[in-house]
């Protein structure tokens, strides 16, 4: 459930990243959205979210939601970019390995507020995209787009896989591919010091707290066809 307290709050921003769980994490756990009937032109004031969820049919779908777009239920949040946009067509880019969406109505009456939650961190993006996130965001989406490749002709049994995973699976899996990538290839390591050693701090966080698991496996093997 979303907070009555959190709700007041939010008056105050458009979105609203939540701290990271450690900090050397790439991203944070937690991303609050606010969409009004009218904007307040104090901060950045989304109209429109953008994001990929998992349809009634297990099928991972792109969305677009606007005010008062119904969402009365829990919703599964599937890998990859998540877009808000302003009513200057300004936007504001996260990137998500998976997680939930649930919505509330603030008291004022005139404005949603939408929880993206994850257990694997949300990316926020940047332009020019020089970050580590965006570095990360940029691996993973190029991960996704080889194992699509291999799904030839199979879109929809590819998207169906993609809504299935679970979204800290998605995320170890993910890892694990990058940092067999780095290990076995030091100019990488070299040009992408940041970003590697983001990836094994933030491996050794999940070692400590019992989350990641004893055997673990590629990206590649987790969207493959069985």
């Amino acid at each position: 459930m979303i907070e009555p307290s959190m709700l007041e709050q939010m008056k105050n921003w458009g979105y609203y990243l939540f701290p990271k769980p450690h900090p050397h994490c790439p991203g944070c756990n937690e991303l609050w959205i606010a969409m009004r009937k009218q904007p307040t032109g104090e901060h950045f004031d989304p109209e429109t979210l953008y994001l990929r969820l998992r349809d009634t049919d297990g099928t991972a779908r792109w969305k677009k939601m606007s005010l008062l777009t119904p969402l009365e239920d829990l919703h599964h949040v599937c890998p990859g970019t998540v877009t808000l946009n302003d009513r200057f067509d300004k936007r504001v880019d996260f990137f998500t390995f998976g997680g939930s969406l649930e919505m509330a109505l603030s008291p004022d009456s005139g404005e949603d507020v939408y929880a993206l939650k994850s257990p694997a961190p949300i990316l926020e993006l940047t332009v020019p995209k020089e970050t580590v996130p965006d570095q990360l965001a940029s691996e993973t989406e190029s991960l996704i787009g080889e194992s699509e490749a291999k799904w030839t002709f199979e879109e929809k049994e590819f998207n169906q896989r993609l809504a299935q995973v679970d979204p800290l699976q998605f995320y170890i899996a993910t890892l694990q591919s990058i940092l067999l990538r780095y290990e076995h290839t030091l100019p990488l390591q070299e040009t992408y010091r940041d970003l590697y050693d983001t990836l094994c701090r933030d491996k050794e966080w999940l070692v400590e707290k019992n989350q990641w698991p004893p055997v673990t496996t590629t990206l590649e093997n987790l969207l493959a066809k069985k």
